[in-house]
């Protein structure tokens, strides 16, 4: 009977988002392993040279792979209650069944939850209606329910750590000093005058922020955003899901 009133694969979930942040908060205090700054002084022709490599792809790698493992549980988790739901209402569940998670209310979208909880109590049908992103308009995309659903369907194709920093905050110039900038494959190569060295400060420690989502659609969510998200399901959906089970 105890084991009906948990969701063993959210359990799983936060074990792996307590990891994440664990190793997140490593990284971000020592934001050194990301970049290596090197200077050059090119006294023949008045240059110094400040080249800023990134280091860490690696680092940064890992933890998107520890992201991917948090949210692949977490969204699961849904889908296994969904599953022990539809067990009260039909002794043989479809292969539909699932915890829907819709952006538009349509007649589409009605048959499709209507597909997907088959055999869940009415009550326990109508409160995920009330969870779908569709209930946010068109604000749907801070819904926490789409943002998890979204970075699920995203880590089946890729990674989905986004490295974020701007290299301003790795060392300062004073203003009226001419700087050169160019990109080299992952190294940023920075040319200005010799006589000027002395108007550069460095930040040894440069500020440094992971991002989750996709770039390209410019969905970038923070690690409390990850947080949100598990509070969001372990606290207002889950409890009220197992409340339904006999």
């Amino acid at each position: 009977m105890v084991a009906k009133q948990r969701n063993f694969m959210m359990e799983w979930a936060k074990v792996h988002l307590d990891t994440l942040n664990a190793r997140y908060s490593a990284l971000i205090n020592k934001p050194e392993k990301l970049y290596r700054i090197t200077t050059d002084e090119d006294a023949e022709r008045g240059l110094l040279t400040i080249k800023i490599e990134s280091i860490g792809a690696i680092h940064v790698l890992n933890i998107g792979l520890m992201a991917g493992d948090f949210i692949c549980n977490l969204r699961s988790s849904l889908d296994h209650v969904a599953w022990d739901l539809a067990k009260i209402g039909t002794k043989k569940r479809s292969s539909n069944i699932c915890f829907p998670v819709c952006i538009k209310n349509t007649p589409d979208t009605q048959a499709k939850i209507k597909l997907a909880t088959e055999g869940i109590p009415s009550q326990a049908v109508d409160f995920i209606k009330s969870l779908q992103p569709y209930n946010s308009g068109q604000a749907y995309q801070s819904h926490h329910l789409w943002r998890l659903n979204f970075l699920w369907n995203a880590n089946k194709h890729r990674i989905i750590g986004l490295h974020s920093s701007d290299s301003g905050v790795l060392f300062e110039v004073a203003r009226g000093v001419p700087v050169a900038e160019r990109k080299v494959g992952d190294e940023a190569i920075v040319t200005l005058p010799l006589s000027a060295k002395d108007k550069v400060r460095f930040h040894p420690r440069p500020n440094v922020e992971i991002l989750f989502g996709d770039e390209e659609r410019n969905i970038k969510l923070t690690i409390q955003d990850l947080r949100d998200i598990y509070e969001f399901v372990s606290l207002k959906v889950m409890p009220r899901l197992l409340g339904f089970m006999p």
